[in-house]
């Protein structure tokens, strides 16, 4: 895929900023969007909650604790990727790059902890929200966003769908199994939801009719803005290809 948006895009990740026309109108949608999905979809409960502390895993580039950065949390994230660690913190975030097995911080410290798009890619999920656990305080709140394996885009496109992205997710999970994975970790889900990314079905399209990314950024921008809302509309009837969690701990 081309390189205004990675070989994967998350719901909540947003792509880096793109150059020339599409930089003047795309930019400023991308923004918009960006922060209404923070608002309205998964991260919605964390906007309605008191500021505290908040934990992001697999911060990437720090988009997502920044934006809560800029609304009054005290932030600070995960993130094994040296070169994303970079970025995460020229962006404001308290960045550790490793780990949450060797993340600094002792028990209790965050009122709230995000796995955005990241749960699928550790090898072991269920050790990963155990330990999230311990860093969440008694009256934290944990929020889990990962591709929806129970949706009607994957059942739809089978091996060629978008969000499969194999080698890169380790893991996938529905509705039942996510839920059960954080009951085993003491958690309790509080919430449940799903939504659509905007980049899902423009690439199982892609992957179905040629079996690969075959369109220029250009195409990829005006697709998928055209085809959003078509998508966001089979929200209403369906289960989106993102699914979101909200938990607390089940010991309080």
């Amino acid at each position: 895929m081309a390189a205004y948006y990675p070989s994967s895009y998350p719901a909540y990740r947003q792509p880096a900023a793109p150059t020339g026309w599409r930089g003047r109108v795309g930019a400023p949608i991308d923004r918009a969007r960006f922060s209404f999905t923070v608002r309205m979809a998964a991260f919605g409960p964390l906007v309605r909650r008191p500021r505290g502390r908040l934990l992001d895993v697999g911060c990437g580039r720090g988009e997502l604790a920044a934006w809560f950065g800029g609304r009054g949390w005290t932030v600070a994230g995960v993130e094994p990727s040296s070169e994303a660690c970079a970025q995460s913190t020229a962006a404001g975030v308290e960045t550790h790059c490793g780990t949450l097995e060797d993340a600094p911080w002792p028990g209790a410290t965050f009122d709230a902890i995000t796995f955005n798009h990241s749960l699928e890619h550790i090898p072991d999920p269920q050790a990963a929200l155990r330990r999230a656990r311990e860093l969440l305080s008694p009256a934290g709140l944990m929020i889990v966003s990962v591709p929806n394996f129970g949706c009607w885009q994957r059942r739809l496109f089978g091996s060629r769908w978008f969000h499969l992205d194999l080698p890169r997710h380790l893991q996938h999970f529905d509705r039942g199994s996510l839920i059960a994975m954080l009951r085993r970790a003491g958690l309790e889900p509080v919430s449940v939801r799903t939504s659509s990314s905007m980049a899902g079905l423009v690439g199982s399209l892609q992957y179905a009719l040629s079996g690969r990314s075959s369109l220029s950024d250009a195409a990829l921008f005006r697709l998928m803005h055209l085809t959003y809302p078509v998508v966001a509309l089979s929200d209403l009837i369906s289960q989106g290809d993102c699914l979101h969690v909200a938990a607390v701990s089940a010991h309080r």
